[in-house]
């Protein structure tokens, strides 16, 4: 069973408590209980940037806590900076967030889970990239 790396967008969708996406949480709580969601650790630190207080930061970094990383390799950040410069040279942008992603993704055999549209011309250039939650 492959790796899902969830993107910020999805765990924003599948924790929110004012406007959460019943498509995404279903997901999301199917590939926890596969064991298939890992956190990235650039993710990680968005989602807790974003908190409101001490009180509730203490508390994400505890349901945060039971989600296993992926480790970042020094080979990845080597492949990423590849994947920048192979995406510049067909005039298409990729930010080094997504590229790091991308590199582990590829590395780990895994797949990157979001519904952000600036991931659908990577995912035309081959990046291990899906809209849809884990199957």
């Amino acid at each position: 069973m492959k790796p899902v790396l969830p993107d910020l967008d999805i765990w924003l969708k599948s924790f929110s408590r004012q406007d959460p996406d019943p498509l995404v949480v279903h997901g999301f709580k199917h590939g926890v209980e596969r064991r298939q969601v890992f956190l990235f650790g650039l993710v990680r630190q968005a989602l807790l940037a974003r908190t409101r207080d001490d009180r509730q930061f203490a508390r994400l970094t505890r349901v945060l806590s039971g989600f296993p990383d992926v480790t970042v390799l020094s080979h990845d950040h080597v492949r990423a900076a590849e994947l920048v410069q192979m995406l510049r040279r067909q005039r298409r942008t990729v930010s080094p967030w997504q590229a790091l992603l991308w590199a582990v993704a590829e590395r780990s055999g895994g797949a990157i889970w979001s519904g952000e549209r600036t991931w659908g011309p990577l995912a035309a250039a081959g990046c291990p990239v899906s809209s849809s939650p884990p199957g």
